[in-house]
C-alpha cells in the first residue's frame, strides 16, 4: 500500500488534493495532520516510510519548515519524498533551513491545479516506491 502524508490545516485543502489523487489513482492511501505536531507524531509512529510527504509551510503548532528539517536530519526519513507548498518568502525560508525538497511548487488555485500537483506527486511516490522494491 502506497501511502501519502498531507500536512495541512485548510480542510478545503485537504479535499482537493485528496479528490486529485484519488481521480488519478484511487489505489494510493491519503493521510492528513492538521498540524506539525501531528506529523512528527504519525512519522514517530510510522513502519517505514510515506511515499510522499506533502508539507504547508503555515502550520500550527510546528511550522512546515521545522517539520521538513526534523524529515530531512533523520536517517529513517531523509529519503522520503518531500514536496512543499510555498510562495516565494517561503521558497528562501527553505532554502534558509539547509533542507531541500524534492519539489517546491505554489498552492494551487483551482481544481485542474491540484490534478496537475497531483500528478507530480504521484510520479514521486510510484519513483519512491520502485526503487524501495529494487533495494529489497
Amino acid at each position: 500500500m502506497l501511502e501519502i502524508l498531507y500536512v495541512e490545516d485548510n480542510p478545503a485543502d485537504v479535499f482537493l488534493l485528496s479528490t486529485a489523487i484519488k481521480r488519478i489513482n484511487s489505489a494510493l492511501v491519503m493521510t492528513s495532520v492538521g498540524d506539525g505536531e501531528k506529523a512528527l507524531e504519525f512519522l514517530r509512529k510510522a513502519i517505514g516510510c510515506p511515499c510522499a510527504i506533502v508539507l504547508d509551510l503555515g502550520l500550527p503548532r510546528v511550522d512546515g519548515v521545522e517539520v521538513l528539517k526534523a524529515v530531512k536530519s533523520n536517517p529513517d526519513f531523509r529519503d522520503c519524498p518531500t514536496i512543499v507548498f510555498a510562495t516565494r518568502d517561503g521558497r528562501a525560508r527553505i532554502e534558509r533551513s539547509g533542507h531541500t525538497p524534492e519539489l517546491i511548487v505554489a498552492k494551487p488555485m483551482d481544481f485542474d491545479g491540484y490534478v496537475n500537483v497531483a500528478r507530480q506527486i504521484i510520479e514521486l511516490c510510484e519513483s519512491f516506491a520502485a526503487l524501495s522494491n529494487s533495494a529489497d
